[in-house]
């Protein structure tokens, strides 16, 4: 049994799907059909604490992470809340960091230089 979907959608998403079904071949209910099921099959590996991730062929190369607001959402719900209960001077020195933080150290600039040196 088939059934009907009519979504609306952006002109950039619908460019997306046009650019897509050229690439791939197949019509738009394919590409639909493929994105859920990709969907599906990242929100069932996310509930089970998994992340999609984008391995490159060549070594060295950097693992990259997906992620989308949907899909921070059901992580952040799988995770579920944590408190983390500070005795009252803790807590005021805690507050004050945060306030006002300290300032970076040299070795934290240059590691942050180096790793935008190392970006793409």
């Amino acid at each position: 049994m088939s059934h009907r979907l009519q979504p609306t959608v952006s002109d950039p998403v619908m460019e997306q799907v046009q650019r897509l079904r050229r690439e791939l071949g197949g019509d738009v209910s394919e590409i639909i059909t493929e994105a859920i099921s990709l969907l599906d099959k990242v929100v069932l590996e996310a509930r089970r604490g998994a992340r999609l991730a984008f391995v490159p062929h060549e070594p060295g190369q950097p693992l990259r992470e997906y992620s989308s607001p949907a899909l921070t959402r059901l992580e952040w719900r799988t995770m579920g809340e944590e408190s983390i209960v500070l005795p009252a001077k803790d807590f005021d020195r805690v507050a004050r960091a945060v306030e006002a933080p300290a300032k970076p150290t040299r070795a934290l600039r240059e590691l942050s230089r180096r790793r935008r040196r190392e970006r793409p």
